[in-house]
C-alpha cells in the first residue's frame, strides 16, 4: 500500500491486464500509471519436437498408453491452481480414456492420489517435481490450469511454445494471450464439470488437433525473451526521459 500510494513510485510494471485491475480495483492507482508488458518463454527448450524424441519414453515410464489421449497439470500448490475442479471432470465416464499427468508437489498430494485412486482407475498420475518439464509437454496433449488465481502463468507459454494447447480460467493472466481457435480453450464457469468435460474433449479432438497445435506454437514464438527484453527497455527508456524532461 505504501508503494502504491501518490509518489510511492514513478510507473508501475504489470505482468498482465488482470494484474493491473487488481492493483486499479485494491489501491485506486490511476490506469494510465501502469504498463502491461508480458512474461516470454524460451521457443527453443520447449519445442513440439519433444514429442519425437521424449512422448514414448514418458509415457512408458509412467504407465501411460502410448496412444491414450493425455491432459497434463503443471504447478505446485493445487488447490489455488485448480487441480480440485480437475478431478471432478476426471468423474466424467466421457473421459474414461482420457489420462491426466499431474507434474508438481503438494502438501497434499497424498490425499490427492488417494482420490485419483479409488474414482479414476488409474488414469491420473502423479509425478511429483520434474526438472526437465520440456520432455512432458512432449508427452502431452493438452495443458490444463483451471487456476482461481494466477497472475501470469508461466506454464502456458511453455506449453503453447511445445505446440499445446491449453485450458485455462480467466483468473489466469496469461489467458489474455489466447486468440483465434485458441480461445476456445478459456472456461467461462470453471466450477461446471460438464463445461470442463466438453472443452477437454473439444480440445482434444483430433479433426481439430494439429490445427491448433501449430497455432499454439506460432503464438508462443512470438512471446520470445528476445520480445519480452526489447519491450521492458524500450519501457524503461521511456520512463527515463520523462524524468530528464520533468527534473521537478
Amino acid at each position: 500500500r505504501l508503494q502504491y500510494r501518490p509518489g510511492g513510485c514513478k510507473k508501475i510494471l504489470a505482468v498482465s491486464q488482470e494484474v493491473k485491475r487488481e492493483i486499479v480495483d485494491t489501491y485506486q492507482v490511476p490506469e494510465e500509471k501502469i504498463a502491461v508488458i508480458y512474461n516470454g518463454v524460451d521457443h527453443e527448450r520447449f519445442h513440439p519436437r519433444h514429442r519425437e524424441t521424449a512422448r514414448a519414453k514418458i509415457r512408458s515410464q509412467w504407465g501411460i498408453p502410448a496412444q491414450a489421449p493425455l491432459v497434463i497439470f503443471v504447478g505446485s500448490g493445487f488447490q489455488r491452481k485448480g487441480l480440485d475442479r480437475l478431478l471432478k471432470v476426471w468423474e466424467s465416464p466421457r473421459l474414461k480414456e482420457v489420462y491426466l499427468l499431474v507434474v508438481g508437489e503438494d502438501a497434499q498430494r497424498n490425499r490427492y492420489a488417494t482420490w485419483a485412486e479409488r474414482r479414476a482407475q488409474g488414469r491420473i498420475v502423479f509425478a511429483g517435481r520434474q526438472e526437465v518439464i520440456e520432455k512432458f509437454y512432449g508427452a502431452a496433449d493438452l495443458l490444463a490450469l483451471p487456476a482461481f488465481q494466477e497472475a501470469f502463468g508461466n506454464v502456458v507459454l511453455e506449453a503453447l511454445a511445445s505446440g499445446l494447447p491449453v485450458l485455462v480460467t480467466r483468473a489466469v493472466g496469461a489467458a489474455e494471450v489466447l486468440t483465434g481457435e485458441l480461445a476456445q480453450g478459456i472456461l467461462a464457469n470453471p466450477d461446471d464439470p460438464l463445461e470442463g468435460e466438453a472443452k477437454v474433449l473439444h480440445l482434444l479432438d483430433q479433426g481439430r488437433w494439429h490445427f491448433m497445435s501449430e497455432q499454439a506454437r506460432s503464438l508462443g514464438e512470438k512471446y520470445s525473451w528476445k520480445n519480452h527484453f526489447r519491450e521492458l527497455e524500450t519501457y524503461l527508456k521511456s520512463v527515463a526521459e520523462q524524468d530528464r524532461a520533468d527534473p521537478s
